[in-house]
């Protein structure tokens, strides 16, 4: 089983890239656009900074390593999960995921490996490359930083998952609404920032509530050497909201009556 699902990633992956490599130009073209738009929020950052202001108890650096964080996760979870969302309303509107359903595969799994963007992981780039610019300029974290920011990226992505799920899940019930996605991006902008321009129950709702801080804050604190006890708390809050996704998944795919919308 794990041999064939790999063997299908691959396929899928190589599929999404030779669909985009026939037109090369406009691959090139997106791919760019895409890795350039992706920078904006550090770009303003920057221009926070350099404009004598700056969020407390960080440093320019440090807030760009948040940001750094935040775009290689969103560079490796949107081009494996989140085109299933796009999938879906197109399946749900024309009425056509019964043949998915009738497939003997996971209806998760066929969904989510049709939805692989290649073009995405220009996002992934350009957080690889900014994690290094800024580690860089910071003091070299220990062993353990880096083993604790691995397990944090971790369950970064795993928490993307589960908001992909949730939202292509809501498509089997709300079909046709293509707002899901605005939505989402809507929430995720607040874990973009360090958690100190935050209230302390705002700080406490994104570590346990929806850990909207493991996806990039937590992290960045782990290569920084800082450690709270919101950031321990929020490691099974992050698998509880995962698990919470993928029950929603089932439990939405069941109420799936068809025949477009």
């Amino acid at each position: 089983m794990k041999h064939w699902t790999w063997m299908l990633f691959t396929r899928s992956l190589r599929t999404s890239f030779a669909e985009r490599a026939a037109y090369r130009g406009d691959f090139i073209l997106s791919f760019t656009v895409s890795f350039l738009l992706e920078l904006i929020t550090p770009l303003v950052t920057l221009l926070i900074y350099n404009a004598g202001t700056s969020f407390p108890g960080w440093t320019m650096e440090e807030a760009l390593l948040i940001q750094a964080v935040f775009l290689l996760a969103r560079g490796i979870a949107f081009p494996l999960f989140f085109g299933m969302v796009w999938i879906v309303f197109d399946q749900a509107v024309q009425g056509t995921f019964e043949i998915t359903l009738l497939k003997p595969r996971s209806p998760l799994l066929l969904t989510m490996l049709r939805g692989i963007d290649i073009e995405g992981f220009s996002r992934m780039l350009g957080g690889i490359l900014l994690v290094a610019f800024t580690v860089n300029r910071l003091p070299a974290p220990p062993l353990s930083g880096w083993l604790l920011f691995i397990l944090f990226v971790s369950l970064s992505i795993l928490i993307l998952f589960g908001f992909a799920l949730i939202l292509a899940a809501s498509l089997f019930v709300w079909i046709g609404n293509a707002r899901v996605i605005e939505l989402m991006e809507s929430i995720l902008v607040f874990s973009r920032y360090p958690g100190t321009i935050f209230a302390k129950p705002l700080q406490w709702a994104f570590a346990v509530g929806i850990p909207l801080s493991m996806i990039a804050l937590f992290p960045a604190e782990a290569l920084l050497g800082r450690f709270s006890i919101q950031m321990f708390f929020a490691i099974p809050a992050s698998l509880v909201f995962a698990g919470a996704g993928y029950l929603f998944w089932n439990r939405m795919i069941r109420r799936y009556a068809g025949g477009g919308g």
